[in-house]
């Protein structure tokens, strides 16, 4: 096993995921575009460049862990705390430009998408919270839980360990 990555080489790598994560959703922007414009070989292929820089990304990010994949919660913990610095960043700082370059439209926008990063950071550590304690799938009273993979919906103070339906195993189901 290598050593643990630090100084350029891993604000290097840091900057290289981004910059592929950047292109991923652009690239599936641009190949639903094709597809509304009826240019579907262009959007399979653009399509299949997304799924190489996932790939890369993938790649990149084991070399920040030494090889080793990082846990659910660690991943749970980074995105919450980037999309706090987004919505952040899009209330403090775009909103405010935008209004006073007169984008009144445009510093809605950012606000809206603000308060939808706010929501799912909350969301988000909800299910932080019920993956630490060992309830993601389990509850102290009955809730309704729906397979996300086939639609499937059930009371229950548990997700089944196999969807009835479509036999998928519990880590499909989510609590509505």
């Amino acid at each position: 096993m290598q050593e643990k990555m630090s100084g350029a080489t891993f604000e290097n790598v840091l900057k290289e995921i981004e910059s592929r994560g950047k292109n991923m959703i652009m690239l599936g922007c641009f190949a639903e575009r094709a597809r509304e414009q009826g240019y579907f070989t262009v959007a399979a292929k653009l399509d299949a460049i997304v799924r190489q820089e996932r790939e890369h990304c993938r790649v990149l990010y084991r070399l920040l862990e030494n090889g080793e994949e990082v846990d659910t919660l660690a991943n749970l913990i980074y995105c919450a705390g980037e999309l706090h610095r987004s919505g952040r960043r899009l209330r403090e700082e775009f909103k405010s430009v935008a209004e006073s370059e007169g984008f009144g439209y445009i510093a809605g926008i950012f606000d809206e998408i603000s308060k939808v990063d706010g929501r799912t950071e909350e969301e988000l550590k909800a299910v932080m919270s019920d993956l630490k304690v060992g309830k993601l799938y389990a509850g102290d009273r009955i809730a309704k839980w729906q397979c996300i993979k086939c639609g499937y919906f059930c009371d229950s103070s548990h997700a089944p360990e196999i969807c009835p339906l479509c036999a998928s195993q519990k880590g499909f189901f989510v609590k509505r």
